[in-house]
């Protein structure tokens, strides 16, 4: 069983229907080393979810140290090591799923392999737009992809259901790309191998401080630091040192005040 099969079959009960298919698009994507970038997107994006959760605290920590762990194998890859190129990478892959979905809905006669396949390719449009978000508030282009491909992905999946099969596309089957990413121009790129780019070097974006002070501040009327505690609170500093060595001043002071945030509750000296 692969880490990302474990960490699916950690996933909260709560969560499942909401991120499960993130995991699938992770685990697809981590199969090609060229494209591992998009798995740990997913991945970032299922622990800021997760975050919400103060009870989820175990599972939270083990999404992080499959960030941790896959950027310090990956250290060369260009998408994960700067967001910026991350964003932009997914934004492209985005781009050309929705291309492609279009082309196939053009089809008249679909056989029900093909409207799997088509409906996968829905799924993984709209679970993608929901990945931006670790970047900062999605674009409202693509926010728009993102609502139609998943309505569109559960029509395919109650036409199959019912024995369709064969059809052409649904009315909601009309998504245009972003007009920034079409035409002549359009990125070169396939589902399988986004584009490789080089971007000035930031370190992931972690949960928001704030979240992280409500997420960790259970101590009651004790003061003893949790363990778990003192391990995101190492994680953060060590991402804070990792960007200073690229002169990333302003990451290095967000991921340090995010780690001085965890640990604020259990020191009255701050």
């Amino acid at each position: 069983m692969s880490v990302l099969d474990t960490l699916a079959t950690q996933l909260p009960q709560e969560l499942r229907v909401k991120l499960m298919q993130h995991f699938g698009i992770a685990k697809e994507y981590e199969k090609n080393p060229q494209t591992i970038s998009i798995a740990y997107y997913c991945l970032m994006y299922i622990a800021n979810e997760a975050f919400k959760f103060p009870k989820e605290k175990q599972f939270v920590s083990n999404v992080l140290d499959y960030l941790e762990t896959t950027k310090r194998n990956n250290p060369h890859d260009d998408i994960i090591k700067s967001m910026a190129t991350g964003q932009e990478t997914i934004e492209e892959l985005v781009t050309v799923l929705v291309e492609e979905t279009n082309e196939a809905e053009g089809e008249e006669i679909k056989s029900p392999d093909q409207l799997r396949l088509l409906m996968r390719k829905h799924y993984t449009v709209g679970g993608l737009t929901d990945v931006l978000s670790v970047f900062g508030p999605v674009k409202e282009d693509f926010s728009t992809l993102g609502k139609i491909a998943k309505n569109r992905a559960v029509a395919i999946f109650r036409e199959l259901k019912a024995g369709g099969g064969g059809g052409g596309g649904g009315a909601s089957s009309g998504m245009r790309p972003p007009e920034s990413n079409t035409g002549a121009n359009a990125p070169a790129i396939s589902p399988s191998k986004p584009p490789a780019a080089s971007a000035y070097p930031q370190m992931p974006q972690m949960p928001s401080a704030n979240a992280a002070a409500s997420y960790h501040d259970q101590s009651g009327g004790s003061k003893s630091v949790p363990f778990d505690v003192i391990s995101q609170a190492q994680k953060l500093f060590r991402y804070a040192n990792s960007a200073l060595e690229h002169e990333d001043v302003a990451t290095a002071m967000k991921n340090g005040e995010q780690a001085l945030q965890l640990l604020r509750p259990y020191n009255n000296q701050f």
